[in-house]
C-alpha cells in the first residue's frame, strides 16, 4: 500500500500533547474501550459518518475497524487518534482522510463522547487540533471539517 502523496515521507506522530488534551493511537488494543465509548455515545454519533453508524456495531467489527485505522496510519494513507485528557480518559477521536487521487484536499473528522462537557470540549479542542494539523500537514491544503457538535433535542 502506497502512502498518500500528502503524507509520503512524513511519519505522523502517534502521540501528541496538545494543551489540556493528548492524542494516542487508535489501534486494535483499544477496541474494547473504544467500543464502550462509541456505543454509549450512539445518540451523538448516529449518522456522523453518513449512515446509521454506530447502530448495530459489534465488538468484532470494531476490532476490524481499528485494525484498518492502524494499517492506514502506519502506511500513511490516513490518520486517526484517540483524544484523551491528561488523566487518560477517552474523550473521542480525530481522523484525517486525505482525498484519494488528489493533493492537498481531504476531510477531518472530530467526535467527542456523549457527556455534559462535550460541546465545551469540542469548542476548546477544535482550534487546538486545527492549529496543530496546520503546522503538521503540507502547506496550502484544504480539509473540510466534520464535528459532532449538534445538540440533542431536549
Amino acid at each position: 500500500m502506497q502512502p498518500h502523496p500528502d503524507l509520503a515521507g512524513r511519519m505522523p506522530p502517534r502521540h501528541a500533547d496538545l494543551g489540556l488534551f493528548r492524542l494516542a493511537p487508535l489501534a486494535p488494543e483499544a477496541a474494547e474501550e473504544d467500543f464502550a465509548v462509541v456505543t454509549r455515545s450512539a445518540p451523538v454519533l448516529r449518522g456522523f459518518f453518513g449512515n446509521e453508524w454506530p447502530e448495530g456495531l459489534t465488538l468484532a467489527e470494531n476490532r476490524i475497524d481499528l485494525a484498518w485505522h492502524e494499517r492506514e496510519f502506519t502506511t500513511c494513507r490516513s490518520l486517526s487518534w484517540i483524544l484523551r485528557d491528561h488523566a487518560g480518559s477517552y474523550l473521542g477521536c480525530a481522523y484525517v482522510f486525505p482525498r484519494p487521487g488528489e493533493r492537498l484536499r481531504g476531510q477531518v473528522y472530530l467526535w467527542l463522547a456523549d457527556s455534559p462537557e462535550r460541546l465545551a470540549r469540542l469548542a476548546a479542542f477544535k482550534p487546538i487540533l486545527a492549529a496543530w494539523l496546520h503546522d503538521w500537514l503540507p502547506p496550502g491544503g484544504h480539509y473540510d471539517w466534520h464535528i459532532n457538535d449538534r445538540s440533542l433535542p431536549g
